[in-house]
């Protein structure tokens, strides 16, 4: 027996012992960093102890020899037993909420009939109930430093939770109703610890790996394994049946049958941009991969990806979701086959930049034709940008720039001159971060437009028709046609009593003789696109009345028509 001072009762019931503490002997005998201490109090026994203590109540030799017992049914009141965390029984413990993303919440306590929302820095219990919306993302560290992460749309229940200090064992199950839990297991050192996923159907089981586990249709499991290796067997399978050992770079489906398969290939993400500019969504265009039929995209805030912002899985290869704020991120894709197994991930940075938000942009607007030289662009300013930077190129990709401006106090800027052809415009706003430093955003959408040149003015019209009932205008045709004509004869130099408004495809007119009086004309060239030029200098018509006799008769000709007096 041996002989030690008595000591106050262990505030924990698990010892930590501090460097200059490490040597507590009893007759040689040292304290492990994390063994326990039992203060021996009477009617104590080492069966009882035991029990009490032990995963394994027959170990009760192996804590006899190391405590030097002589007698198990008599110990010394006020001794102290050492309890070796390896023999020791492990306890319930908690999990820790690392990261909450969404909308998420859990149910524990003895009738858990009201769920709370599930916050970051709260530790959740065995049998908790863990409901993640959605939209959610939620990531857990268990008590042997093993994290689970909870999927959108994932139902889970923390079944069992429980731990012994190293090297003792941890045994951790979950019950998977539905979603998906993703895992990376700490190696479990004791051959008694174990951890379990269950889905309605089947089980999986490991000792150390990074492997995921999603529940198909009908409660099968669907399970992939990237590090180490998992055991798959249907819950109507025997307990004490081997199972099928997955290993890294396979997938399995378990339900009625076990279906074992290679994980698809990384799929190609080379087609997703660098920088996202999109203030009101996050779109990511995937590759389509062989013998993909889903994809399940993730992304996270940090390099590690526990923190998952956005996460989802899309039945097309285009991954859609609500804007993030600036910043950078890390994504991830899985290619998921005709089973639901994801394959092999891929991962890519992304940056996203949509603030200050990019103006709206006004004139000249999508496909419009405007007259050169000197061009106009109006743009609609923002409540926090102090500045505004236009570019105008010849080419969408804008690396034909002619015109680009440093950062102008006004949504508004002129370009000239522009020669005839086609452009593009863009504008970004700049704002002061938190910093006081500029900040740019992203440039609005390119807006096309085309600078054309004014059909030319023809030329001066030629009158015809004196003498005669007819009125006969021509003019010349400009060069660069075809051309239609627009041709006015009005009352008035305003041209605003109009006595003829004729769309021509000829540069030519004619008309009854108008009654006597005095009269404006003015003609001008309109091209394919219905772009007008500039009219004519107007041209004044005096008609006179015709020709009488002294008795106030119509004078006629020879061939019997009445003499006019005509234009002049």
């Amino acid at each position: 027996m041996p002989r030690t001072a008595p000591q106050p009762p262990l505030r924990s019931p698990w010892r930590l012992v501090a460097p200059a503490a490490a040597l507590l002997c009893w007759s040689g005998l040292a304290l492990a960093q994390q063994d326990r201490v039992h203060t021996v109090q009477p009617g104590d026994n080492l069966y009882d102890l035991a029990q009490r203590y032990l995963d394994d109540p027959s170990q009760w030799p192996q804590l006899q020899r190391l405590n030097q017992v002589s007698h198990p049914r008599r110990l010394r009141p006020g001794s102290q037993l050492v309890i070796p965390a390896a023999l020791a029984r492990p306890e319930p413990a908690v999990a820790d909420v690392l990261h909450v993303a969404g909308q998420a919440s859990v149910r524990q306590g003895a009738s858990q009939a009201h769920a709370a929302p599930l916050v970051v820095g709260e530790q959740v219990s065995e049998g908790a109930q863990i409901e993640v919306g959605d939209n959610g993302f939620v990531t857990l560290r268990l008590a042997d430093g093993s994290v689970v992460r909870l999927s959108a749309g994932t139902q889970v229940r923390l079944r069992e939770l429980r731990h012994a200090p190293a090297p003792g064992p941890a045994q951790s199950g979950l019950d998977l109703e539905r979603g998906r839990v993703d895992a990376t297991v700490k190696p479990l050192a004791s051959p008694r610890s174990r951890f379990e996923v269950r889905t309605p159907r089947a089980v999986g089981g490991v000792r150390g790996t990074t492997f995921g586990v999603a529940v198909g249709s009908g409660g099968d499991l669907i399970g992939d394994v990237r590090e180490g290796a998992i055991q798959v067997r249907s819950r109507a399978t025997p307990t004490a049946a081997a199972g099928t050992l997955v290993r890294a770079g396979q997938g399995a489906r378990v339900g009625s049958t076990t279906v074992v398969a290679p994980l698809l290939a990384p799929p190609d993400l080379s087609g997703v941009p660098d920088v996202l500019e999109d203030a009101s969504l996050i779109e990511l265009p995937l590759a389509r991969e062989a013998g993909a039929a889903a994809w399940q995209v993730r992304i996270a805030s940090d390099d590690a990806a526990e923190r998952v912002v956005r996460n989802a899985v899309f039945p097309s290869p285009v991954a859609r979701f609500p804007a993030l704020d600036d910043g950078a991120y890390l994504l991830a894709v899985r290619a998921m086959d005709g089973q639901g197994i994801p394959g092999t991930e891929a991962v890519r940075r992304l940056v996203v930049n949509a603030h200050p938000t990019a103006p709206l942009l006004r004139e000249p607007r999508q496909g419009s034709r405007v007259v050169g030289p000197a061009i106009e662009l109006l743009c609609t300013e923002g409540a926090t940008a102090v500045g505004y930077r236009f570019e105008v190129a010849r080419d969408a990709s804008f690396t034909d720039l002619v015109a680009q401006t440093p950062d102008l106090d006004r949504c508004q800027h002129t370009v000239r001159p522009l020669a005839p052809g086609a452009y593009v415009w863009r504008v970004a706003a700049v704002a002061r971060d938190a910093q006081g430093e500029r900040d740019q955003g992203p440039f609005s959408r390119p807006m096309p437009f085309q600078v054309v040149a004014l059909p030319p003015t023809p030329s001066t019209p030629t009158l015809g028709g004196a003498g005669t009932d007819t009125l006969a205008v021509s003019w010349t045709t400009s060069p660069g046609g075809p051309w239609r004509h627009q041709l006015q004869l009005a009352h008035d130099e305003a041209f605003a009593r109009l006595l003829d408004d004729q769309s021509l495809t000829e540069a030519a007119f004619t008309r009854p003789m108008p009654p006597p009086g005095t009269y404006h004309l003015r003609v001008r060239q309109i091209d394919a696109d219905g772009l007008p030029g500039a009219w004519s200098e107007p041209q004044r018509l005096d008609v006179h009345a015709r020709v009488v006799t002294s008795d106030n008769r119509p004078l006629h000709s020879s061939e019997g028509r009445p003499v006019l007096r005509g234009l002049r």
